[in-house]
């Protein structure tokens, strides 16, 4: 036999009421009945003077071992958040064992969860008749009265009760904390938070609770605060406290827009001073343009040293929100810090695609590259593509461990910056999943680029919430795809390799990260000269810079191709006049860095063209009309890789 011992007064108390002066032992008996009806029969209830026992038969060994199991399976299905599954197995529990007061407290959380109000009620009290000691189901149970029958009083009433039974019951306290601030006592109610906190502080509540209440004072400092300890000392339990994180991870990004435009001028001061240091450590003034950017860059960094310039060009998206402005200049000028660096010390080197590399990676997609020309896609449009993608992956494979140590760097040395660089790389973070999510992209990019992207993008969506502790889940999408071990793999590389840096050891970075991808032969470094000559006003892009017009290569091989296409269709004199028009055009130079379609042809009025493209028109067009004219440009061998392309083209119609 088992025995619960309770007082009369406890009795009643359940029944919200007090007992008659002097109740007599029948009607104390039938009440107790009455209140323990759930349990096995037959139930043996004994008053003496204010003492009620109640007896009742212990279930069997083999059904108190299967509602153990059971109880188990049934807390699972509500961590998983499976509410309807979880009741089920609970009710079945208790058939077996009704006097396992720990399954019945699981079956009312249950119940809390799925919006079961009354039922919930019912079996907490059950629960406190079999253990009135139960602190949690005090809590629970003054929660639902205060949020769902808004009983504040009688809430009060058993989060103290629950608090005589264990004072430094976190939940207990953290409620408490919310009914005194939202009685008024704002200090009061900040103290009771703290002493929550200081029991467990791996409980998340009650810093968002302090959270909300610095951010309804004003204090929006001190509620960054507090949501940044949750994140980063709070502990997620299950799927229940989804809502909370939830919730906090909005509170946060609303507070780091405001604090984003409260600091807008200080953050403008605070770039303008860098840009000064970065004009210092480069030797080259650095100049600001706002562009309207065809893809979704946010802003890009030409370097003086790569573009023949006496000065660095930095471009930033126009019509941008300026605080965000602020995180990307300051970006852009630590890859500036990057390269400075590693030319201080003759390590800097250029990445860059090159025929052979180009050759290796279209062998790579070839087949993908056939399935899509026969869907009917044109072969000069696929060919584009191609380029385009392999051009796009080879970007980011260089830029994503890069951008690690950066965003590194300025969360680390720029505190004023933060809010910014949260809301930055948010936005960013948004549009490349909208881009790596989209049916349209997926289905025309091939295998091998697909995977390397999301592999990536994964990587540095880990990086980005390790970098802010959890207050963003920017790799959440991610998890499902059979890319993210290889995510994984690449952060934690990049955790262990980022601890002891130095200067052009990011580069190593892109190495490393292309060997595990399989991407190693899709690119090549080339050498930084050290040194070139520049002039008060920009240079053109001529013909000279050869390290900067071999690093066009790629692009110079499709645009050869297209010519020798073209040229097909034209005869002699019409190509020679127009390769003579390029010429003249030419005499003062191409600006084949910029992919803007700027020039304009009186033979070909159609369409205006780059300065690569015509330098390619130009070149292809002498091959035709005097091929024995050295034109000292290095476009030699991505022109036989365009004759070899449209040799086999002819030879396959």
């Amino acid at each position: 036999m088992r025995v619960i011992q309770l007082k009369v007064a406890e009795l009643y108390g359940f029944e919200g009421k007090k007992p008659d002066s002097k109740p007599d032992a029948d009607a104390i008996s039938a009440l107790a009945i009455k209140q323990f009806s759930f349990l096995p029969k037959p139930l043996t209830v004994l008053v003496e003077g204010d003492n009620v026992s109640i007896s009742f038969p212990e279930e069997s060994t083999a059904a108190q071992t299967e509602a153990i199991r059971l109880a188990k399976r049934a807390s699972q299905r509500a961590g998983e958040g499976n509410y309807e599954k979880a009741i089920n197995i609970f009710k079945r529990v208790l058939e077996l064992m009704p006097s396992l007061h720990l399954a019945r407290r699981d079956l009312a959380m249950a119940y809390v969860e799925s919006g079961d109000v009354e039922n919930a009620v019912n079996h907490l009290i059950e629960v406190l008749r079999l253990n009135p000691q139960d602190g949690w189901s005090w809590v629970v149970l003054a929660n639902l009265y205060i949020r769902e029958k808004r009983d504040k009083e009688t809430g009060e009433k058993f989060i103290r009760k629950a608090l005589e039974i264990s004072p430094d019951d976190a939940w207990a306290l953290n409620s408490l904390a919310t009914l005194t601030y939202e009685r008024g006592e704002t200090d009061e109610a900040l103290g009771i938070y703290d002493k929550a906190i200081a029991a467990n502080p791996d409980f998340a509540n009650s810093y968002y609770g302090k959270a909300v209440v610095f951010n309804k004072a004003g204090q929006t400092e001190k509620a960054v605060d507090a949501l940044e300890r949750l994140f980063s000392r709070a502990k997620t339990q299950d799927v229940r406290s989804k809502p909370l994180f939830e919730g906090a991870r909005r509170l946060f990004a609303k507070l780091q827009d405001d604090l984003a435009g409260r600091n807008e001028s200080e953050m403008f001061k605070l770039v303008q001073g860098y840009k000064i240091e970065m004009e210092k450590l480069s030797g080259y003034s650095i100049r600001i343009q706002e562009v309207e950017f065809k893809g979704t860059e946010g802003a890009i960094m030409q370097m003086a040293w790569k573009h023949r310039r006496d000065h660095h060009l930095l471009k930033v998206r126009a019509k941008y929100p300026a605080p965000l402005v602020c995180h990307l200049e300051s970006h852009e000028l630590t890859h500036l810090k990057l390269e400075s660096e590693a030319r201080k010390i003759g390590k800097n080197k250029f990445f860059a695609t090159t025929p052979n590399s180009c050759e290796n990676a279209f062998r790579a997609i070839g087949g993908a590259m056939r399935k899509l020309e026969k869907t009917g896609f044109p072969s000069r449009e696929i060919t584009k593509i191609k380029q385009i993608m392999v051009e796009g992956l080879g970007n980011f494979l260089y830029n994503c461990p890069l951008d690690m140590v950066i965003e590194r760097r300025l969360r680390d040395t720029f505190k004023l910056l933060q809010p910014a660089q949260f809301l930055s790389v948010s936005l960013m973070a948004q549009e490349a999943w909208q881009t790596n999510n989209n049916p349209e992209v997926r289905s025309m990019t091939p295998r091998r680029i697909l995977n390397a992207t999301l592999a990536l993008n994964g990587a540095y969506c880990l990086f980005l919430d390790d970098l802010f502790q959890g207050a963003s889940v920017f790799a959440l999408p991610y998890r499902d795809s059979e890319t993210f071990t290889m995510s994984q793999r690449l952060f934690k590389h990049w955790q262990e390799r980022s601890q002891n840096l130095r200067a052009s050891d990011e580069y190593g970075l892109v190495d490393e990260f292309a060997d595990m991808l399989g991407l190693g032969d899709w690119y090549e470094w080339l050498p930084d000269p050290g040194h070139h000559e520049t002039t008060a006003e920009p240079l053109k892009e001529g013909t000279t810079n050869q390290s900067l017009l071999r690093a066009k290569h790629p692009a110079a091989v499709m645009y050869l191709f297209d010519a020798l296409k073209r040229f097909d269709k034209m005869t002699p004199d019409e190509i020679q006049q127009l390769t003579l028009e390029i010429g003249l055009i030419g005499r003062s130079g191409f600006d084949y860095a910029s992919p803007e379609e700027k020039y304009k042809l009186k033979a070909l009025p159609e369409r205006k063209f780059s300065g690569l493209q015509l330098m390619c028109l130009m070149f292809a067009g002498f091959k035709r009309i005097a091929p024995e004219h050295d034109l000292q440009m290095d476009l030699e061998a991505p022109f036989l890789v365009a004759l070899d392309m449209f040799n086999q083209g002819k030879s396959g119609q």
